[in-house]
């Protein structure tokens, strides 16, 4: 028995084997002189390519856009907009003609040299880089005449495993014969990520390699929920994992009872709010028949990100996003973030690029770049306000660091508000206004804080990175990046009492909130309110009322007594197991 362990991305539990993914890369293509007399047919295969190439990935956005909805079809815009760059085709045209050598070596040497770059600029890239290493397959695949290995053509569901799972390929997927899926190499903010869990299956990515060590009578095990893959059980441990997932199935009905149930209580009758994180406006839908009371976090990055053209998304594509959430909402409040992205990933409507930027999680970034570009968040804002008279709405501005930010962002807010007044646009003149706590400064500052902002959010990712001086995204100081670490403990505690001295509401946004195991700890220190994916709601809620605030005070004071994550951390586990009786 084997076992790794990876990035849960979905939970769920897998029993089965495997239907690899062959990876569709193409090897270095070598360099091959050609006559001037061979340059124009050498073009004319590469314009063929470059037709062969859109054809594909047109038809792959209506598959996706058919499948999975608009947004989800709109993560191909990135390819295509690099495929239809005149920049690039005119680069792999000279390297032809210039240095007369074949195209396949010239798309080789061209894309590689891209994706060299976009990897040198920030860790962060590897994602942007894959989707140029990946058109660069897409356009030998026409030159080679190479067909692409379909894992959607699997007769019956399998455990679905790559080295790199190209988000395309996981979009092709068919959910109804994939019972789970794995890759060595991935990170939870990949395009990848999003597109499985969309899917609702088990996920795990960034196991590391696994598939040199899988045969085709490999039974797997897939624990989306723990992130932990098992490779050969033992008896003892596939006869627990076939209990387990025997139990989960059982639970489908009454997780369905309490999907009809808004409210959620604990075992000693304190009620607790799970709401829904979602990125992609038909998320929605889930959050709503899972009986969330509400949206704690929509995202709003994509709509930047997945932008035709790579311009900026105007008024009415903001607009149309919200208001289907709103109203999808039917009344219960939806918190919309404004725009939190950095510098590292910003769109070509924006004037910053990547090389403007030598450190992005601490430069221009979030409401810092929203305050320094006012059209844009104008625009946003003002779609916002239009949405608002569908339902309930919330405006959090992200990574807040001093009362003076939150004041300007304000300022914007009401200006853009007194201008749909002189232009008798309706909109709700009570939307509440709060932060998120997202850095040490507000969480020092909050008192502050506390007397102008309606709420409190904490963003317990970027909390995490701040308060620790640690890169999320960079393995070499991972072991400090832990979710258990008690200095952020301190951090929530200081945060929800500052926030109840105030009568201020506070929730918790970040990814520990949908960490089943962390719910005691965050009960125990006073929240009332968690945000977390949509597939996690209904666990949570279930899990809630196995609890009383009494045993996770008790748990938290324990807690607080402790030196380092691994000992929190193995608290919160024992406690797990011991309640749940789950034995590993």
């Amino acid at each position: 028995m084997i076992t790794y362990q990876g990035v849960p991305v979905y939970p769920g539990v897998a029993i089965g084997k495997f239907s690899v993914v062959v990876s569709d890369r193409v090897g270095a293509q070598k360099r091959v002189a050609i006559t001037q007399e061979q340059v124009g047919a050498e073009l004319a295969r590469l314009d063929s390519a470059f037709r062969g190439a859109n054809k594909t990935l047109e038809e792959n956005r209506e598959d996706a856009t058919r499948q999975l909805g608009e947004e989800f079809g709109r993560l191909y815009d990135a390819y295509l907009l690099i495929l239809n760059d005149a920049g690039l085709r005119s680069r792999i045209e000279k390297t032809v003609s210039n240095e007369l050598v074949n195209v396949e070596y010239a798309v080789d040497t061209t894309l590689n040299q891209y994706a060299d770059r976009l990897r040198g600029l920030e860790s962060r890239y590897a994602e942007r880089a894959n989707d140029v290493l990946d058109l660069k397959d897409r356009l030998l695949h026409q030159l080679l005449s190479i067909r692409v290995y379909d894992p959607a053509e699997t007769a019956e569901p399998t455990i679905v495993a790559a080295s790199f799972l190209k988000p395309s390929a996981a979009a092709k997927l068919d959910p109804d014969k994939t019972a789970a899926i794995v890759t060595e190499n991935g990170s939870i903010g990949s395009h990848t990520a999003i597109v499985a869990a969309a899917m609702g299956v088990p996920t795990i990515l960034g196991v590391g390699p696994f598939l040199a060590e899988t045969k085709d009578d490999t039974v797997a095990i897939v624990d989306g929920e723990l992130g932990r893959l098992i490779l050969d059980p033992t008896p003892d441990v596939l006869a627990q994992y076939e209990r387990k997932l025997a139990k989960l199935r059982e639970n489908q009905e009454r997780l369905a009872a309490k999907a009809r149930s808004v409210e959620t209580y604990t075992s000693d009758g304190v009620c607790v709010e799970i709401k829904g994180n979602i990125e992609f406006p038909n998320e929605a839908k889930t959050c709503f028949e899972y009986g969330a009371p509400g949206v704690g976090l929509y995202r709003t990055e994509f709509l930047y990100l997945t932008s035709p053209n790579g311009a900026l998304p105007d008024e009415e594509t903001h607009f149309q996003a919200y208001k289907k959430v709103v109203e999808t909402m039917q009344g219960r409040p939806v918190t919309i973030r404004t725009f939190d992205l950095g510098a590292d990933k910003l769109p070509s409507g924006l004037r910053f690029t990547p090389d403007d930027e030598s450190n992005p999680f601490m430069g221009l970034r979030s409401v810092r770049l929203s305050l320094r570009n006012g059209d844009m968040f104008r625009t946003q804002i003002r779609a916002i306000l239009r949405a608002s008279v569908f339902g309930r709405v919330q405006v959090m501005f992200p990574l807040v660091s001093t009362v003076m930010e939150y004041r300007k962002a304000r300022m914007i807010f009401n200006d853009v508000r007194d201008e749909l007044v002189e232009k008798h646009i309706p909109f709700d003149p009570d939307i509440p206004l709060g932060i998120m706590v997202e850095t040490p400064a507000a969480v020092v500052t909050l008192d502050h804080f506390a007397r102008e902002v309606d709420f409190f959010s904490i963003g317990t990712n970027d909390l995490l990175q701040y308060t620790m001086a640690t890169d999320r995204t960079n393995p070499s100081v991972s072991e400090l990046y832990e979710q258990e670490s008690p200095a952020l403990i301190r951090m929530l505690k200081r945060t929800v009492d500052v926030a109840r001295t105030y009568d201020r509401p506070v929730s918790l946004c970040g990814q520990m909130g949908s960490m089943p195991e962390n719910l005691p700890l965050l009960l125990g220190l006073g929240l009332r309110t968690l945000s977390v994916s949509p597939g996690m709601i209904l666990r949570l809620k279930e899990l809630c009322e196995t609890y009383s605030i009494d045993e996770c005070r008790e748990l938290v004071n324990r807690a607080m007594l402790m030196e380092s994550a691994v000992e929190v951390r193995m608290l919160l586990r024992n406690d797990w197991n011991d309640r749940l009786h789950l034995g590993y």
